[in-house]
């Protein structure tokens, strides 16, 4: 047999459905964790729906046939069964009924480019579930109701006092709504802004989304570790730390891992040891050049490796744009 024949051979072996090596290949791949293997079965499982309409429709079509054809028989029946397993396992492949898809998109334990199941969202976007885990800056999808504030809200926090500094301090501190978390902090990212030479929505909008509005900053043996920008304790840090559960991207995907992360005696020190880290690391460098560029200055962070969420930069700008954001600028003017 020559190599062209013999290629051909092998190719449509590979691709026969009753090729029982590809199921103990398939089997190896899930012991693997491999994510190719659950398209795969997948595919394998609408194959078989399709399947059961191919023998439904050829078995509503056995009335209609003339029992003296030839091609009637026994035989003729056992090849043409095995035709239709070979036809809709290749109709699977080419996605022609979508159910392979849906169900990769719901078993994923990492979501597809396009969806994410609901286990995966924030607890803050999924309705009656409760969230027990701490966040980290990947955790976070933009702000919970997009923080858009309801007039009431806007009006109450227009009529608060603006100096809030001494109760962020407190470690019981929890705010309550978007709004409430943007004021009390204000004050502090406006101070460090102006020493940095950055817009302070910026700072605020990564308070924001690294601590889900406040009510996820990572615990330390004291209560709050007062990390507001989750900057984490390398070997650089001789300070305190805390340990928690955090999500990192890998090639795109999320993964779950344990990190240290600095601790501070108040939220003012976790504001001027933010921008201290700016400051000090040459990578973020282009990024404090175009500081008073809210915009800008977000997505030179993502580009600097601040975070390894790939939306990181659009959240940022997101929350950035969102109404509480702006009521709390025009406040305090900035």
């Amino acid at each position: 047999m020559d190599s062209f024949s013999s290629n051909h051979l092998e190719q449509a072996r590979s691709n026969s459905v009753y090729d029982l090596q590809q199921l103990d290949d398939l089997r190896q791949r899930g012991l693997n964790n491999d994510e190719s293997a659950l398209r795969a079965a997948a595919e394998q499982f609408e194959a078989l729906f399709m399947n059961m309409l191919m023998k439904g429709m050829r078995a509503a079509n056995k009335v209609f046939e003339d029992g003296e054809n030839p091609f009637s028989s026994r035989d003729v029946e056992f090849f043409q069964d095995m035709h239709d397993n070979q036809l809709t396992s290749e109709l699977s492949k080419q996605g022609t009924l979508g159910l392979a898809e849906l169900m990769v998109q719901q078993l994923s334990p990492t979501g597809t480019a396009d969806h994410t199941p609901s286990d995966l969202l924030p607890a803050q976007r999924v309705n009656g579930s409760a969230h027990q885990t701490a966040h980290s800056q990947s955790d976070q999808a933009v702000p919970y109701q997009d923080a858009r504030g309801t007039q009431d809200e806007l009006a109450a926090a227009n009529n608060r006092r603006s100096d809030n500094m001494v109760l962020a301090d407190r470690a019981d501190w929890r705010p309550g709504n978007p709004i409430e978390f943007l004021e009390t902090l204000a004050p502090y990212a406006k101070q460090v802004s102006e020493e940095a030479g950055i817009a302070p929505e910026s700072v605020l909008a990564q308070a924001a989304l690294e601590t889900g509005w406040g009510r996820h900053v990572v615990a330390d043996d004291n209560g709050s570790s007062n990390n507001l920008f989750n900057i984490k304790a390398d070997n650089r840090w001789d300070g305190d730390r805390a340990q928690t559960m955090t999500t990192e991207y890998y090639n795109g995907q999320p993964q779950r891992e344990s990190a240290f992360f600095r601790s501070y005696q108040s939220v003012a020190d976790s504001f001027h040891d933010y921008v201290d880290f700016l400051q000090t690391n040459p990578r973020y460098q282009r990024a404090l050049e175009v500081g008073k560029d809210a915009g800008q200055f977000v997505e030179e962070l993502q580009q600097a490796g601040y975070a390894t969420d790939p939306s990181y930069a659009r959240k940022l700008q997101t929350i950035m744009q969102s109404d509480v954001m702006q009521n709390v600028r025009e406040k305090f003017g900035f």
